[in-house]
């Protein structure tokens, strides 16, 4: 047991990717094969640790964790992911959600704050975007997305802002979900509300493609195209913006929040990687592509190409990465390798 801890101690996954992204981006083409990063992996990872096919979702998310566990061993302090300074993973991806539950019969608002290195959103239903999607999609798209934005509503096609305008919109809760007012004093019937607090530097859109039916006791993938900007501006779906939309100009403060303080980081984005995923529930093919310089590339196993932004926009997207505007056009500065 002394040398399994001993053997576990040495394990860094932080270490093996960074040995990893310095193999990538040095010249040369000498395939690298990133064994003992997967072997650090499994060695966090216990339940995913086999051959078969894993999420890439589940992954992103169990990659995070132990980079950021290793971290806060190392530092010796209590982990805590709600101020996202504590590792460099959570210093890049975690934002914070705002959770407003509201009572329909006084009015009384209960706030909780979560933190979040990811937001999963669920496809539109088939009717199309919402209206907030189409009386501003001239502001969020850019290079002609516009046009192609108003023809795919009318197709049905699900767009990414339209996801969030559904992720942030009122939800009544159920009759089997009355939560307690404090106000009232009894259980009350109530709308949830959730928003953005704190934006990440990057922020990752999970797209639920992969449905689970408990009555019908079957699943399947959801293949429905999504159509996703290049440029997005996340400012609709800040708490601030929400609250002002619910109350007007009035200034609000919920359990010390100020909801019109400005965000200290911008709310202006720009798409750098998009993960696809072909095939079936339980079986399929993911493939990456990535933009660097402005240029596209095709991550398809062993073999990386460049591709037309046309191909990027036509991708069945699972999962998408936007980093902040301004660090994306610094690192465009930077050569590319060949």
């Amino acid at each position: 047991n002394d040398s399994n801890s001993n053997k576990n101690s040495r394990l860094c996954l932080a270490c093996d990717m960074d040995a990893m992204f310095s193999a990538v981006f040095t010249v040369g083409r000498t395939p690298y094969s990133p064994a003992k990063f997967l072997y650090s992996w499994w060695q966090h990872a216990a339940n995913l640790a086999s051959y078969e096919q894993q999420d890439a979702h589940e992954f992103f998310i169990s990659m995070l964790d132990g980079i950021h566990e290793k971290v806060e061993k190392d530092k010796r302090k209590p982990q805590s992911q709600g101020n996202g300074d504590c590792c460099i993973a959570h210093r890049v991806f975690s934002g914070i959600l705002r959770s407003d539950v509201m009572c329909t019969a006084c009015g009384f608002t209960s706030t909780t704050y979560d933190p979040c290195v990811d937001i999963s959103l669920d496809l539109e239903p088939n009717q199309g975007a919402s209206g907030r999607t189409a009386s501003s999609k001239s502001h969020h798209s850019c290079n002609g997305e516009a046009d192609s934005l108003s023809s795919s509503q009318n197709c049905g096609i699900s767009t990414l802002m339209g996801c969030l305008d559904r992720f942030t919109r009122p939800e009544r809760l159920g009759s089997d979900q009355k939560f307690f007012c404090q106000q009232c004093q009894v259980r009350q019937e109530s709308l949830k509300q959730m928003s953005i607090r704190k934006l990440p530097l990057v922020s990752c859109f999970h797209i639920k493609r992969f449905e689970h039916s408990p009555i019908r006791k079957m699943s399947r993938k959801v293949d429905r195209y999504l159509q996703f900007p290049f440029s997005l501006d996340m400012a609709p779906y800040l708490s601030s913006s929400i609250l002002r939309s619910r109350f007007g100009n009035r200034s609000f403060s919920f359990d010390g929040d100020e909801p019109d303080a400005s965000n200290k980081l911008s709310s202006e984005f720009e798409l750098f990687a998009v993960i696809t995923h072909t095939g079936k529930l339980d079986a399929g093919h993911y493939v990456t592509y990535l933009r660097l310089s402005n240029q596209w590339y095709k991550c398809d196993d062993a073999w990386i190409t460049q591709v037309n932004e046309n191909i990027v926009r036509a991708a069945q997207g699972y999962m998408m990465f936007y980093v902040q505007k301004m660090l994306y056009y610094k690192a465009s500065k930077r050569p590319v390798p060949s």
